[in-house]
């Protein structure tokens, strides 16, 4: 079946759909032709969705008889188009010529005839206040109304007054709020002036340069205009004059609050006045939604905690106090959206991001340290693992070690405009309570701005340390929010605790955070060297049998994951394995503190009491020394034998090092065992070659010869060699020829 329309959509109508405006210029097989009436797009809609659409009341139909209707009716009334917009006694004198209309209407109705002689009647007029009274069943209908003329505002109007009074009534369908007395269409009309155009551009040309971020005075403003402001011809023959400045002031105050503080203020201190907040419900369960910020608290602490009363010298009278004796701290908050539940808080000297990371790590603990250490009468939330963390704009939280923690533990981040307050009201709304109903009472409140407390010095009166200003919010973010009255979008009235009930009850069991993933991404990370007793950490000592397999009794490099709140156990990490090994503590008495109360243990018996450490710097010292003397191992230092020993190691030393020295050339010809006697020329000495042997050098020969056999001259000759004589190859001395039996 063919689509078609359910509804009578008139050509020429005002139909608004999905929040804008469409003006309806024909009817197509399809739907209806639209033109949008904001940027003038045409588009066809389907009979289906503006079927749709007006039954279910997603769209608006105004038409053109409709339109034409309201404009009257407004051009009429001058603006007014119900009776509640009327004020209260305008409302009851509009009820009670209702009343005598609906009079005139029931004596019609009886056979008489309504002339403006016959309601002039005097007995018609009581006999119609008789009427109304009847019909409104009000006996003091007409008491303190204001139905006539000004000089008899409690008397009837005359006939020709209550026949057109009727006739009205009728010519704008019954509508009530034409029987006002229209005393608004009197004097000066929006839109209608009684100055000229050259009077209007001045008023314009003033209070275009009163809307400057200087700020300027609209008086002195006026009449410097007045001196550059050129005034035309035409307007001087007519007789042309400046408005008056009260005039030009009415205009002024007539603007827009939200124009006027744009112009002068800036659009970012205006959006943060005047944006309209969120009235949406962004989270139903227990963690969904987390929100954090931090804020600069109004109130001075002095971190001594101890010296109140202390000499000053005169000449030093009215000197400051030390820097960081007495100052303001920031306090870190992190709340559930769905509850209202404060999740985590701390107080820092300064908004970075490892406070930041010590917030996360609080939200998602247990926080019975905390109840414990201040006194809190209840339980505070129990720890939730935040799907989604929306916070503001400020360093503390918008760094790259937060995101990547985070984003590591697969939560959402939502991070709000800078300088938009509306995008974390949530968020920041709790510290105005804080201020109001906690802060304001300590000593050393400062105040929500420099200036407001003009006769109390905060600083001067400052007598809280850290410590106990941290008690103090701790036991009101325990004992006091969760159980007071919370009227927030979405909490309608409950507490905190009570909608944490509700929501658990609805939605099921909140997500447990996860104890490794904690100490991986928002723990402390050290590089370490396993042992045989495990590996140590800032000084505190883990170890486990899967770490110590691992090691296998060899020193290895690891990278070690510790949570700061929790020092039993750490995540251990290796490059040369795939395995995430968990190390145990090996040191209970470290089993109950924190990394920072653990170090501080630590560094306390080292620092705590110079003055006995010295004295036992002392005995020590006396001790040892006569220890040393008794033992008989060092002799006195003034004997000239006491340093003898290195002297005699060290000749002994160079003793030790010398080598030897040995030949270099290769040994002399050599014959083999057994052959030493043989003289034939087939069994030479087993030796080289004497082309092969290396003859020494002429210098060494003539060193080693006799002085008497050397040679002191060539020209002494010696009788010539013959064969006999002349030596063989292969033989190294003459033939034997005698014996020498």
């Amino acid at each position: 079946m063919a689509p078609r329309a359910l509804y009578k959509v008139p050509q020429g109508s005002e139909l608004i759909l999905d929040r804008r405006r469409w003006h309806v210029v024909g009817k197509d097989p399809d739907g209806y032709a639209v033109e949008s009436l904001e940027d003038g797009e045409c588009i066809t809609l389907s009979f289906e969705r503006v079927n749709e659409a007006l039954k279910c009341g997603d769209a608006t139909l105004i038409t053109p008889k409709m339109a034409e209707s309201k404009r009257k009716l407004l051009e009429y009334m001058g603006g007014y188009e119900r009776v509640e917009q009327l004020p209260e006694q305008e409302r009851r004198d509009v009820r009670v010529r209702l009343c005598l209309v609906h009079a005139m209407e029931k004596l019609e109705a009886s056979g008489a005839k309504l002339t403006q002689r016959y309601l002039d009647r005097r007995d018609v007029r009581k006999r119609l206040r008789k009427m109304a009274i009847e019909l409104s069943g009000d006996e003091d209908l007409f008491h303190n109304a204001r139905i006539g003329r000004k000089s008899h505002p409690h008397a009837l109007p005359k006939g020709r007054k209550l026949q057109e009074m009727r006739r009205v009534f009728l010519e704008f369908d019954r509508n009530p709020v034409v029987l006002m007395r229209r005393h608004n269409k009197k004097g000066w009309q929006k839109g209608k002036s009684r100055l000229c155009m050259t009077q209007e551009r001045f008023i314009d040309f003033v209070l275009d340069k009163f809307l400057d971020l200087r700020q300027p005075k609209l008086g002195t403003l006026y009449t410097d205009a007045k001196e550059v402001f050129h005034v035309p011809e035409e307007a001087v023959l007519q007789g042309f004059e400046f408005p008056s400045i009260t005039t030009v002031r009415k205009r002024a105050k007539a603007e827009s609050p939200l124009v006027k503080e744009i112009g002068r203020n800036g659009g970012r201190y205006t959006q943060n006045k005047f944006g309209a907040g969120s009235t949406d419900i962004r989270a139903l369960k227990f963690g969904e939604t987390c929100v954090t910020d931090q804020v600069y608290l109004s109130i001075f602490t002095d971190s001594s905690g101890e010296e109140k009363i202390r000499e000053i010298d005169r000449k030093k009278e009215g000197t400051p106090l030390e820097e960081g004796e007495v100052r303001r701290l920031w306090l870190f908050y992190m709340m559930d959206l769905a509850t209202r539940l404060p999740l985590a808080w701390l107080l820092s000297e300064t908004a970075d991001g490892d406070h930041q990371k010590k917030l996360l790590r609080m939200a998602m603990r247990d926080k019975t340290r905390e109840k414990i250490r201040y006194g809190c009468t209840h339980d505070p939330a129990p720890p939730v693992r935040p799907k989604l963390v929306k916070s503001d704009n400020g360093t503390a939280t918008r760094n790259e070690d937060i995101y990547a923690s985070l984003l590591g533990m697969g939560t959402t981040i939502v991070t709000g405009r800078a300088y938009n307050s509306v995008d974390n009201s949530f968020g920041e709304r709790p510290f105005g309570t804080l201020q109001w109903r906690l802060l304001n009472f300590l000593p050393g409140y400062v105040g929500s701005g420099p200036g407001e407390l003009n006769g109390y010095d905060g600083k001067k009166n400052a007598e809280l340390t850290p410590e106990k200003l941290m008690g103090y919010v701790s036991r009101f973010f325990v004992d006091e929010y969760p159980h007071d009255r919370h009227n927030g979008t979405g909490m309608f009235g409950a507490t905190p605790m009570q909608k944490f009930d509700e929501v658990t009850k609805y939605f099921g069991e909140i997500d447990a955070p996860d104890a490794e993933m904690l100490r991986i991404h928002l723990g402390e990370k050290a590089t370490a060297t396993t042992s045989s007793e495990g590996v140590k950490i800032f000084g505190i000592p883990y170890n486990s049998g899967e770490l110590q397999k691992f090691a296998g009794g060899k020193r290895k490099r690891v990278t070690v994951f510790l949570n700061p709140d929790d020092l039993r156990h750490v995540t251990v990490i290796s490059d040369e394995t795939k395995d995430v090994m968990t190390a145990d503590l090996r040191m209970t008495t470290f089993a109950d503190l924190t990394l920072e109360e653990a170090i501080a243990v630590m560094r306390a018996a080292v620092e705590d009491n110079p003055e006995k450490r010295a004295l036992h710097e002392e005995h020590l010292k006396k001790a040892r020394a006569r220890r040393v003397r008794e033992s008989g191992y060092f002799p006195d230092s003034n004997l000239p034998s006491s340093y003898e020993r290195m002297e005699k190691y060290r000749r002994l030393a160079e003793e030790m090092a010398h080598v030897e020295l040995v030949p270099l050339p290769r040994s002399a010809p050599t014959t083999l065992p057994g052959q030493v006697m043989k003289r034939d020329e087939s069994t030479p000495p087993a030796a080289l070659p004497a082309s092969e042997i290396e003859s020494p050098p002429a210098s060494m020969r003539e060193d080693a010869m006799p002085e008497s056999r050397k040679d002191h001259g060539h020209d002494q000759k010696g009788p010539p060699e013959t064969p006999d004589t002349a030596p063989r190859p292969g033989r190294t001395f003459k033939p034997i020829k005698e014996s020498k039996l």
